[in-house]
Formats: structure tokens, sequence, C-alpha cells
């Protein structure tokens, strides 16, 4: 079974997450580039296994591989698309776009629409969730879910100290790609509808490594009835 859970976790962060990226990306370029599509795809691909081959030392277990080349495909695409959009903030904005485009599909707001209906006036649940989620991206990510309580407010968080992509990319000189795979968090913390769901995603709490923090915070509020 062990195997197996492996099998998975490596297939969804380095094969699903990966591909889906590289779907975005091909349709943002085929849509507002003059280049070759398939020759950039084919490059950005050569050069993220060389990325990948070159930083083995970074897989501690099967998550941690798929990360690696989640990772390795954004470097790759920043590498290749630089000398094409010609600054660093056009490329980023661009990779950043096409991320979306792939990942936050009909099938991903789907999922997320249900589970959040599931969590309904039940945030602890919605911690559940989020917590066995946190345990799939494995070792190279440490977490804690913290819980706290006022007059005013029922409220927990899942803070990342550690977290496999910022430091990936900090080590080659690159922590400014990181908020490419942070803003994906988005997808579902927009969905939360207080009025629907019973909770809310503090925005105003909200924090991430990729964006300079010390740690990532996402925090979920119930407020509490006035007597």
């Amino acid at each position: 079974m062990s195997e197996l859970g492996d099998f998975i976790k490596h297939y969804f962060f380095g094969h699903q997450a990966p591909s889906q990226f590289l779907t975005g990306l091909k349709s943002e370029v085929d849509g507002s580039l003059e280049v070759d599509t398939d020759a950039l795809i084919d490059t950005l691909k050569r050069e993220a296994k060389e990325i990948e081959e070159s930083n083995t030392s970074s897989i501690v277990d099967a998550p941690s591989h798929g990360h690696l080349e989640l990772c390795s495909n954004v470097m790759s695409a920043y590498n290749n698309l630089l000398p094409v959009l010609g600054d660093q903030n056009s490329t980023l904005e661009f990779i950043s776009k096409a991320m979306m485009t792939g990942v936050n599909n009909l099938s991903m707001r789907t999922s997320l629409s249900l589970m959040l209906d599931a969590c309904k006036n039940n945030p602890d649940r919605l911690k559940e969730i989020f917590s066995w989620l946190m345990d799939q991206y494995g070792a190279t990510f440490s977490w804690t879910a913290p819980h706290k309580e006022t007059d005013e407010e029922d409220s927990y968080s899942i803070e990342i100290q550690k977290c496999y992509y910022f430091n990936f990319f900090s080590s080659h000189n690159v922590a400014f790609l990181t908020p490419i795979l942070c803003q994906l968090d988005s997808i579902w913390f927009e969905m939360v509808d207080p009025d629907k769901h019973g909770f809310m995603f503090d925005k105003s709490r909200y924090q991430t490594q990729g964006y300079g923090a010390p740690k990532c915070v996402f925090p979920i509020v119930m407020k509490k009835k006035k007597p």
C-alpha cells in the first residue's frame, strides 16, 4: 500500500502538476508569442530534465521527487522565456498566467467546490482535510495548525515553516519564482463564501515565504454570533 501511495504522490506532484503547467504554457505561447511553440516546449522539457538530474540530492521521498520535477519545469520556463520576453517582470507575469491557465481548470474548481461544500459550517472538518493534504506534501514541508479562540471569533491557521518550493528556488538564487506556485492558493481561498460556508479566509492575515514572509499562514475564521 505504501508503494501505491508513493506512486500516487509522485504522480500528482511530478506528472499531473507539471503537465497542467505545460498545457497552460503552450496555450499562452500559442496565443501571444511569435515563436515555434513545439520547439520551445521541447527545449524547455530537456532543460527541465537536466535541472532535475542535477538536483536529485533534494529528493528524500516520493512527494519531493514530484516537487523537484515541478520546480525544474518552472525554472526552465523562466530560463527559456526570459530571452524571448526581454525582462524579468514580463517573464514572471507570463509564466504566472500560464500556471493559472493550466491548473485553474474545471476539474480543479469542481473538486474544491465539493470539498468546501462538505465543510459547510464545519471549519474543523476543513482543518482535517487540509491537514491530510499537507501530509501528502511529504518530509520537505513542515507545518502546524494552531487554534485560537476569542470572544469574537474561532480561528485556526495552516502555517508552513519549511517549504520545498521556496528552499529550492532560493538555492538557485531565483526565489522570485516561488510566487508562481504561491498564487495557486488563491484558487481555493477565493472560492470560500462566508455566507454559504459559515467561515471565511482572512486575507489580511495571509502570508507566504514566496512573498517575503518568514512562514506561510493560511487563516480560516469563523465569526461568533453576538448573544
